[in-house]
């Protein structure tokens, strides 16, 4: 059975969502559910040695998402500079357009938007259609809205136990640079059976291996909504803000999408938006 068409909706949603709250995003390729997403959406890093199936799904069923659910809310806590970079790609891949940013935001407890500190802009961006507004015309100087709802659902079709059987699971391990060593899981859509249906291809989770909690996602689809054709790529990566080690933190987001309207040119943006210099 296929997924129900408002769902289907809810995803070009969801992303176009992600788009205007983090500033950009982008690549030429289109997907429908089942079909694979474009080879530069795939990380290429992908696990090819791991333990059993087993093992990764009681990974997956001990995962906690407290920290990655409250990460930016967490943000009023601390005074952080984030700089943006937003690309608008030509189908070739060449980047026709950019624009960059650093913002230096105070702590949440004052009032009042962050501190451009510098800018840097080339080229035009395209405006009108569904993605006009994806390119970065809004206030930087606004404080970071809180994706990781818009990205990770309460209970998506890899964590679901009645859809499970539509992906293959790896499990490895890795202790990323920042310290904290993580269980590297891996959700991939079958080919075959309802994993054809899935509109979700690819997903990576980093979980801390201490505390169980999700501190890494990076997320790959290939749909189709009516006549929208979407391939996606979005990762966020979290860190533990320096000086209160119980609070996890944005450290980068990264988003990388193309969705392809008949008889227009596919919108293709990418995006990145880094967090660093916190401060109490």
């Amino acid at each position: 059975m296929h997924p129900p068409r408002s769902e289907h909706a809810r995803s070009l949603h969801a992303l176009v969502g992600v788009l205007l709250l983090v500033g950009g995003v982008g690549l030429a390729g289109c997907g429908g559910p089942g079909d694979r997403p474009a080879p530069a959406f795939v990380p290429a890093d992908t696990i090819t040695s791991a333990v059993g199936r087993d093992s990764a799904l009681a990974v997956l069923t001990s995962m906690r998402r407290t920290a990655f659910d409250s990460a930016f809310a967490a943000l009023d806590r601390y005074a952080v500079t984030r700089y943006v970079r937003t690309e608008q790609l030509s189908p070739s891949g060449a980047v026709t357009a950019l624009r960059s940013y650093a913002v230096q935001y105070p702590d949440g407890r004052r009032d009042g938007p962050g501190t451009v500190q510098r800018r840097d802009s080339a080229g035009t961006f395209r405006r009108g259609g569904l993605f006009g507004r994806a390119a970065p015309a809004r206030n930087p100087a606004e404080r970071p809205a809180n994706v990781a709802g818009q990205v990770l659902p309460d209970q998506p079709a890899y964590v679901e136990p009645r859809t499970r059987e539509a992906f293959r699971y790896a499990l490895g391990t890795d202790t990323l640079e920042d310290g904290p060593p993580v269980y590297v899981l891996e959700a991939t859509a079958r080919d075959r059976g309802t994993g054809r249906e899935q509109g979700v291809r690819y997903v990576r989770l980093l979980v801390d291996r201490a505390s169980r909690e999700l501190i890494g996602l990076t997320t790959v689809r290939a749909d189709e909504v009516l006549l929208f054709r979407e391939n996606s790529r979005f990762h966020l990566r979290l860190r533990r803000a320096p000086g209160a080690p119980q609070d996890w933190v944005p450290l980068v987001t990264r988003t990388r999408a193309s969705v392809h309207v008949p008889f227009r040119t596919p919108r293709q943006f990418r995006t990145v938006s880094a967090y660093y210099n916190y401060r109490q």
